[in-house]
């Protein structure tokens, strides 16, 4: 038993001493390891590049684009309305919303039997007008031929009178013939009197006969054309809309019954800003008439048409801007549809002497980097002329120079940079030197020729090594 109690206390103090050796160790080995990590050296940073996109800037003539968002209208639209009333009694088989008419087709037809009637009295009411005027003509012949009768009588009362006198001067005839004959003379001269009211009155009612005949074809006009008027025809090509009307049904004076809308005159109105507006008028103010691209989104397809700038609208609202409208060059096959939301581009008149450049490599005051001596920034501003969708047009720019394409929060004047094609360069080069770094390490720091550097062929470097420590003795030396 004291064999065993003792065997334990021997075990227990070669546990206590090697736990004491085995931490005085360590906390040597971090000493020295924080010792060395003190002493050591450091390195100074190599300086940051950052890798970007960079753009040369050239002189070059650029045509911007205006961009914007619009509606197309109708510039003809025909509102079919009923000119007779009447009953519907025949319909054209395109008579349908939607439906395509051609110029000339006939649409529907209203019962002319009402106005086929009127056209009749007025035709009889022309025909009698003409036989008065018959009338009235032979009225005056006979008139005139009256007035000759009794121009003759006449002439023949004052002859056969001028000889009674001269007889009853020389007391060949009584006085009572003379004043007979005097007498017969005035009822002759009151006959053509007479006769001369009778062909004046002839006359006029040959006039007012002539009138009422002119009264009469006017009726018969209307009347005509009201008859017309009942069949409804289309007097452009165009598309059918709000159609109302069916078989049978009454219709009244000036009712619509549907609408025509004609394709080949369609418009855009698109808004624009004041500043844009300035840009499509010429030096007098007049509108330019630019050329503008329609496009229209379905899905994944886009209906594109032409169009050209063509007026400015009447008034203008108090928030500022203006509506201009388009003329949509087609020939009237097209999808689009009054309503319809499109994009519309307007092509500017050419700009010379600018650049084209990313719209992120300016920022709003038109401020971009330079790329100057050794790849360092150096900023410079630029005056905007256009902002485009993705680029931006600007003048006063340092021609012939790179620009940064693309600015990032970590740029700035002074900052190194360099482009993908440098930056593949510079990798390259790294590979390079660190492969040499591997080779001179793995040959233990042996030129190729297999002597040791730095000390005299076959004699031994007798001084101690960092640390103290002695060099090693070769293989087989003696202690």
């Amino acid at each position: 038993m004291r064999f065993l109690l003792r065997s334990l206390i021997g075990t227990f103090i070669i546990l206590a001493l090697a736990a004491g050796v085995l931490s005085f160790g360590i906390s040597k080995y971090s000493a020295a390891k924080e010792k060395a990590a003190v002493e050591r050296p450091k390195r100074p940073a190599p300086e940051r590049v950052y890798t970007i996109r960079d753009q040369l800037l050239e002189p070059a003539t650029v045509t911007p684009i205006m961009s914007a968002y619009g509606t197309i209208e109708a510039g003809r639209i025909l509102e079919l309305r009923a000119a007779q009333p009447g009953r519907v009694i025949d319909i054209a088989g395109s008579f349908r919303e939607g439906s395509a008419v051609e110029s000339g087709a006939l649409l529907l037809r209203i019962d002319p039997a009402t106005t086929r009637s009127r056209e009749a009295d007025a035709e009889n009411a022309l025909a009698d007008a003409r036989s008065r005027e018959s009338q009235a003509v032979q009225g005056v012949a006979l008139a005139e031929a009256e007035l000759a009768a009794a121009q003759s009588q006449y002439n023949l009362r004052r002859d056969t009178l001028r000889r009674r006198v001269d007889l009853a001067n020389r007391g060949l005839v009584a006085k009572t013939t003379v004043e007979t004959d005097q007498l017969a003379l005035a009822t002759a001269e009151q006959s053509v009197i007479t006769r001369r009211q009778a062909l004046a009155n002839a006359r006029k009612q040959v006039e007012q006969a002539r009138l009422a005949i002119q009264r009469a074809d006017i009726t018969v006009s209307d009347t005509r054309r009201d008859v017309a008027d009942t069949a409804m025809r289309a007097p452009f090509a165009g598309v059918l809309t709000e159609a109302n009307a069916v078989l049978g049904r009454l219709v009244g004076t000036n009712e619509t019954l549907g609408r025509v809308i004609d394709l080949s005159s369609l418009e855009v109105a698109f808004r624009v800003s004041d500043a844009q507006f300035s840009r499509l008028l010429d030096d007098t103010g007049a509108l330019i008439p630019l050329k503008a691209r329609v496009a229209l989104s379905l899905g994944t397809r886009q209906i594109v048409t032409q169009a050209v700038l063509a007026r400015i609208a009447a008034v203008t609202g108090a928030e500022g801007g203006r509506t201009v409208y388009a003329t949509i060059l087609s020939n009237g096959r097209t999808p689009l549809r009054p309503g319809d939301f499109v994009a519309v581009e307007v092509t500017e008149l050419p700009l010379t002497q600018v650049a084209e450049i990313p719209a992120r490599a300016a920022t709003e005051d038109g401020l971009i980097y330079v790329i100057g001596e050794g790849n360092r920034l150096e900023e410079t501003t630029v005056r905007i002329l256009r902002r485009m969708k993705e680029t931006l047009i600007v003048a006063d720019a340092p021609f012939g120079k790179r620009i940064v394409a693309e600015l990032r929060p970590q740029l700035g004047p002074g900052i190194k940079v360099q482009n993908p094609a440098e930056a593949l360069v510079a990798q390259e080069e790294a590979k390079k030197k660190a492969a040499e770094r591997r080779a001179k390490r793995a040959g233990g720091g042996k030129p190729k020729d297999g002597k040791a550097e730095g000390r005299p062929e076959g004699k031994p470097d007798g001084k101690k090594r960092e640390g103290g420590e002695k060099p090693r003795k070769p293989a087989g030396a003696s202690g």
